[in-house]
């Protein structure tokens, strides 16, 4: 399984936030500078004030060993990317643009009928198991040509035909490990081997704080931070982090133990555009987290918030 983050560097503009190593456990400064900015930015003058890093240590130590981990490692939650992609993906640019624009016709029947009755069962490696609602062919299908990336500039007429679909299996890194899940694939013409995407609802996230802190005021701390991908060795974890229309993107920090890895997202004062008040809207901006080791099974936790993050669902780590 390939990263996604290198099959959309065409469309989408990343933020990359390049993370030098201070140590096995604590915290680790980002190095590089924003984009856009040209400057390096050091180890040392890109650290935040030590409120954000007594934030997430905070936030490491409310969560390891509490009620609500005991809870999160029971359940369902991927910690990569839901779909796996053929060796030849892809065969061309305008395939590329096409697929992550949702731009597929439908050339045979859709299945009608999920997994199990509607029904998935997700198996560890060490034999447990549990159920989750299972996703059926249409719901998939639909997640990958809703609510895709908009598709501009030449070669935006391509098409992909999906030729076929039968049920899978696929491993996947969780919450609680790897595990052997229920997989939709879809055969594209013109290529080998199949596209596959989970037919197993994942256990939504918390919507609350599961740590029970209050979301802090600390100057410079993002409010927040979504993760939605990791790179194919376990080091570099893509994600959104969240900003003012007039505050600029910071290099971010990661706070790493043995258990848990706390994304500190950092964002600049506010700086009002020449001549134009702020619109004071809410957006997101690709970044990059860089550990010091392979995640493997570590819960990944926001350091504003406090709650323990999963990667986006189907269709919206491109939103």
């Amino acid at each position: 399984m390939r990263s996604r983050a290198a099959l959309t560097s065409a469309v989408l503009l990343c933020v990359s936030l390049t993370v030098a190593g201070c140590g096995a456990e604590g915290v680790r400064t980002a190095s590089d500078a924003p984009a856009g900015k040209g400057a390096l930015v050091t180890a040392d003058a890109g650290r935040p004030d030590g409120a954000a890093a007594r934030r997430a240590a905070e936030v490491a130590k409310a969560w390891t060993g509490s009620a609500a981990e005991q809870v999160w490692r029971k359940r369902y939650r991927p910690v990569d990317r839901t779909e796996w992609l053929p060796p030849d993906a892809f065969r061309s640019d305008g395939d590329k643009v096409a697929f992550m624009s949702g731009h597929l016709d439908l050339a045979t029947q859709l299945p009608t009928t999920a997994p199990g009755d509607g029904e998935a069962t997700v198996t560890w490696s060490d034999g447990t198991t549990v159920t989750r609602p299972a996703l059926t062919t249409r719901q998939v299908f639909d997640g990958l040509v809703m609510n895709r990336l908009p598709c501009e500039g030449a070669g935006c007429d391509r098409r992909l035909r999906v030729t076929g679909v039968k049920g899978g299996t696929r491993t996947q890194a969780t919450s609680r490990g790897r595990a052997t899940i229920p997989v939709w694939e879809f055969t594209i013409e013109g290529y080998a081997q199949p596209f596959a995407f989970p037919a197993v609802a994942p256990d939504r996230p918390p919507e609350e704080s599961q740590t029970g802190l209050s979301a802090p005021e600390i100057k410079g701390l993002a409010s927040g931070v979504g993760w939605n991908g990791i790179s194919s060795d376990g080091l570099v974890l893509d994600a959104r982090v969240s900003h003012g229309s007039c505050e600029d993107i910071l290099p971010g920090q990661v706070y790493e133990t043995k258990d848990v890895v706390v994304l500190i997202g950092r964002v600049g004062p506010w700086k009002l555009p020449k001549n134009a008040p702020c619109d004071a809207v809410m957006r997101t901006s690709p970044a990059q987290f860089r550990l010091s080791r392979p995640l493997g099974d570590r819960t990944v936790l926001d350091a504003a918030r406090g709650n323990p993050l999963t990667i986006a669902a189907l269709g919206a780590a491109l939103a």
